[in-house]
């Protein structure tokens, strides 16, 4: 009852406290059933020649934890053949690799270690680039690989002469590993994970981790990481010195964390292009994904058409691989925003909907931004932001923008689930909801002058909000932990009717 957070790691830690008498030579094993996530503690010290069953021999668990992750869904198909000398090699053949992992460390104040949901991403992350693929071990000497455009060929030093392997291009994976073995497979996810993730596990308090590699029941391989952290000044080890620091956001502990990175959809015109001059006007690292290039210099343009859901993941690699030299995954590291501003707007009715235009903008405004958060937030650490950008019709309708509505009330049940979903992660959600807005987008919709002054005298002052107020609204609440979860209005008091 004292412990502060019932987790799985408190509650180890607890146990490991209150049953130090257990550990006697007399009692047998079995009293000791597997904990997900074990702790060494008293008991090992007291008795290292009594092993407890669940704790593994990696890495020193001695005031710390170890979270297992091992679900089902975490795997990946490949094609491949084991090298066996220069002159035996298995025939072509395809497995069901399982894969799992166990992150060792020490758990915060609030009884936890980390993120479940963030090593469980990081890991389908690795593991899908595998994923269909047939896997090829580019530093075997036995192996002669030929890469021509739309073929690969492989010849293997054994096979009779003549004997030629011809693959499609897209259907391969050439891998820096000498063999494909589950040995080598767990050692390049292995060192994958820590190339692209080892900060932002080491600033999780993970200090080492093993993933193992199963080829099916009863054989397998692991390969062990122990994570290394920066030192500052002598005395801070560990710490790292916050990046971009012209933006502070508010951490979940009320430590200042620099805003160094933000990305937003949609940023070459409107309220995007403001939202990324405003960003970069504060000194961070800014990333415009759209259709059109941002017209701003020193803003990193990536183009994309955000209704085609399946060309994300790789989008999103490149991002990703962009923005990890500028945000550290330390607690001291920068913070992410992640603004989705995209949109698409049409007119249209309960009688007249097009099936075809609504699922597109469905897609944009609500399914794009939920892959785009799964697939960065590996990178967000404590005071990361994702800010969605609505409207007035996120809570209301009008009549003619059936499609409109719709997509932007979703967008508003995904902040809120999204906003659960994080709870307790140091990353906070917001809901910037602009009134009529001076855009392109609107003035090519509502052309006519004497309907936008109509529009404009709305509201309680007369007149259209800028994009520039809005951009502003967006930046102070990326900036703003307290207002997670909350639906901003930011439309010059529209009148109610």
């Amino acid at each position: 009852k004292k412990t502060l957070n019932q987790t799985p790691r408190k509650m180890a830690t607890h146990f490991a406290h209150r049953a130090s008498w257990l550990c006697r030579p007399h009692l047998p094993s079995r009293l000791f059933p597997r904990l997900r996530a074990p702790l060494t503690h008293t008991l090992s010290k007291s008795h290292p020649s009594h092993p407890i069953r669940g704790i593994s021999s990696m890495g020193s668990l001695s005031g710390g934890v170890r979270i297992d992750i091992d679900k089902e869904a975490i795997k990946f198909s490949a094609g491949h053949f084991t090298i066996f000398s220069a002159q035996s090699r298995e025939r072509l053949h395809g497995h069901n690799f399982a894969v799992s992992a166990s992150f060792v460390g020490t758990p915060n104040e609030e009884g936890m270690m980390g993120d479940y949901g963030v090593m469980k991403s990081i890991l389908r992350e690795v593991t899908t680039a595998l994923d269909e693929y047939m896997l090829i071990p580019r530093n075997s000497p036995y192996l002669t690989i030929e890469e021509t455009p739309g073929e690969v060929t492989v010849i293997f030093a054994g096979d009779p002469p003549g004997t030629r392997m011809v693959f499609p291009e897209g259907d391969v994976k050439i891998l820096d590993v000498a063999n494909i073995t589950v040995e080598e497979l767990s050692r390049h996810l292995n060192e994958t994970v820590n190339a692209k993730y080892g900060p932002t596990l080491s600033g999780m308090g993970v200090c080492s981790y093993e993933i193992s590699v199963s080829s099916g029941p009863g054989q397998s391989a692991a390969t062990q990481t122990t994570l290394t952290t920066t030192s500052t000044e002598e005395g801070d080890e560990g710490k790292r010195e916050p990046q971009g620091t012209d933006v502070f956001v508010r951490g979940a502990g009320g430590e200042a964390k620099a805003v160094s990175v933000a990305v937003v959809t949609g940023g070459s015109s409107g309220i995007g292009l403001e939202t990324a001059r405003r960003f970069k006007d504060m000194g961070a690292k800014v990333f415009n994904i759209s259709r059109s290039p941002c017209p701003l210099d020193d803003v990193t343009s990536l183009p994309c058409d955000l209704s085609d859901f399946k060309s994300i993941p790789s989008l999103a690699e490149e991002l990703r691989s962009l923005i990890s030299e500028h945000v550290s995954g330390s607690e001291g590291g920068g913070a992410l925003s992640l603004i989705h501003n995209a949109a698409l707007y049409f007119s249209d009715n309960a009688g007249d909907v097009d099936p075809e235009m609504m699922d597109r903008a469905l897609r944009v405004q609500t399914v794009a931004p939920a892959l785009l958060n799964r697939e960065l937030r590996p990178l967000m650490t404590k005071g990361s932001s994702i800010i969605f950008v609505g409207s007035t019709l996120s809570e209301k309708a009008v009549s003619g923008a059936l499609t409109y509505s719709t997509s932007k009330h979703a967008l508003a049940g995904l902040m809120r689930a999204t906003t659960q979903d994080l709870f307790g992660s140091g990353i906070h959600c917001v809901m910037v909801c602009p009134g009529f807005t001076d855009t392109p987008m609107l003035r090519k919709h509502l052309s006519d002058p004497e309907v936008l002054s109509a529009i404009a005298s709305n509201n309680s002052f007369q007149r259209l909000v800028e994009p520039l107020e809005i951009a502003s609204v967006i930046t102070d609440a990326s900036l703003s932990p307290v207002l997670n979860g909350a639906i901003v209005h930011a439309n010059l008091g529209q009148k109610e009717t």
